[in-house]
């Protein structure tokens, strides 16, 4: 770059530290943000990025209930309940025509023995996709510093361009000064003071449209921070590092960051893992064709308010009964039951009693279900064409976003480079027609037309200064190097 220009941009910047001081002097309480510290702070709180991180939770759920998969199931159950009318009691075998209250507990449980591999592949799925959510969440981090840079620069930007309006003014109000004492000698015409007043005017007004532009970009970058309330209205922004231009260097290609962005990118891992993804799902999808082997055991008991136990003992009594045959007697027992009775039996003694345990082993083969499983791996394999598209997609789109960016900057160099040759040329003019009005050579319209094509050209030159180190920043990002100024 030309050494004149060094020299203005080093004053830009002592302006841009001079309106900075300024403002701290008249509100102590404002925070000066670098743009790490606002990345830092985004990546903390930025809502939208705490919905995606919610994806990892997911992911680690998701990685439970797989893992869970190969475990068996165990399963409690109890019933009670009053039966009226005749029916018979399972635990008596007996029939029953009164109310009898009954009860039922059971245990029981499950597992899966072979089901074409479905848990292993679905364990598989679970920690891609908790991968998967990693690498989102890497995108969504990237987009946001993307935008934070933007708006960051934009607050500088607006900053420096008002420092311009200042400065701009403060020259009116001297030529309004110098003119009034000129009208008032006799040596001017009021209609010379008449067009610096109008220019004046203007100059304030554009000092104020400066301030709202400033407070709106402030605004901007205060919502992607989430910040609200006081600490919105004190935010502020470091000024550029004093070498910002001079450390701003497009590289001779986009090759280099195209490379890299293909093979380090989060955007290209979320597609790859997409693909096997995709992959899983048609594995799955075919595992539905093999038999399923299912073990399953259970254990179980019951009350009958209708089984009864004997308390107490009957007895027996040999009586001698004389036949029809002299001397000969028969011996016949007769039971006496009178100290007998019946009560129900005790809950543990029936839970003990009826107990009763199973096993079980189920097959089951899929011979036809109405061409859905067809229709499933038909689906599974579009999907892993889809992703495979996607991934092109996407590595298309990367290296378009790359080369774009390239040639953005390196089209944002050659009009700084423009713009710098224009500024030089309008600083000279400005010089002469400075010169030439204070002598009386022009007049203060002459004066002003000078003055716009000064400002034009400064606001040409500010504004594609810093496209050109925020497109090269966007270059440097994709090169895998951290955003900073």
């Amino acid at each position: 770059m030309a050494p004149l220009f060094l020299m203005r941009v080093h004053l830009a910047l002592a302006l841009t530290v001079f309106i900075c001081g300024l403002a701290s002097a008249q509100n102590a309480a404002v925070r000066t943000w670098t743009l790490e510290e606002c990345l830092g702070h985004a990546f903390e709180h930025n809502l939208q990025l705490k919905q995606t991180e919610l994806g990892l939770r997911r992911g680690e759920v998701a990685t439970l209930a797989a893992k869970g998969a190969f475990l068996p199931n165990l399963n409690a159950s109890s019933s009670f309940g009053v039966n009226i009318g005749q029916t018979i009691d399972p635990f008596t075998n007996q029939f029953a025509t009164d109310a009898i209250q009954s009860s039922n507990f059971g245990l029981s449980s499950g597992l899966t023995l072979f089901n074409g591999f479905q848990n292993h592949l679905n364990l598989r799925r679970a920690k891609l996709g908790l991968e998967l959510a990693a690498t989102n969440t890497e995108v969504a981090r990237n987009a946001l510093a993307l935008s934070l840079a933007s708006a960051y620069l934009n607050v500088l930007f607006q900053k420096e361009f008002l420092g311009i309006a200042q400065l701009n003014a403060s020259a009116t109000a001297r030529q309004v000064e110098r003119v009034q004492t000129l009208v008032d000698a006799g040596a001017a015409a009021e209609s010379d003071l008449l067009d610096v007043l109008a220019q004046k005017a203007t100059d304030i007004s554009s000092v104020v449209n400066a301030e709202n532009a400033v407070t709106l970009a402030r605004l901007n970058l205060a919502q992607l921070l989430q910040l609200k309330g006081q600490e919105a209205e004190e935010l502020d922004v470091a000024p550029p590092a004093a070498n910002l231009i001079e450390s701003t260097q497009l590289p001779t290609s986009a090759e280099g960051a195209v490379a890299y962005a293909l093979k380090q990118f989060p955007d290209m891992r979320a597609a790859e893992l997409g693909v096997t993804d995709a992959y899983l799902g048609l594995d799955l999808a075919k595992a539905a064709r093999l038999p399923r082997v299912v073990g399953s055991f259970s254990l179980g008991s019951g009350y009958s308010q209708n089984r009864l136990e004997q308390i107490g003992e009957s007895t027996t009594t040999f009586y001698e009964i004389a036949t029809t045959t002299p001397g000969v007697f028969l011996t016949a027992p007769v039971a006496d039951d009178s100290d007998v009775s019946f009560e129900t039996m005790s809950f543990q003694d029936q839970l003990s009693n009826n107990l009763n345990q199973s096993v079980f082993f189920s097959l089951s083969l899929p011979l036809f279900n109405n061409f859905g499983i067809y229709a499933g791996i038909e689906r599974a394999k579009v999907d892993v064409l889809s992703a495979q598209l996607s991934k092109e997609q996407t590595a298309q789109s990367l290296t378009q976003t790359v080369q774009t960016s390239w040639a953005d900057a390196r089209a944002a160099e050659r009009t700084f480079e423009a713009n710098d040759q224009a500024l030089e040329a309008a600083e000279l003019a400005m010089t002469n027609a400075e010169a030439r009005f204070e002598a009386g050579a022009i007049s203060a319209l002459e004066y002003a037309d000078a003055r716009t094509r000064l400002d034009n050209a400064r606001i040409n030159a500010l504004r594609t200064q810093y496209d050109f180190v925020f497109k090269t920043r966007i270059l440097d990002f994709y090169l895998g190097r951290p955003l900073s100024l």
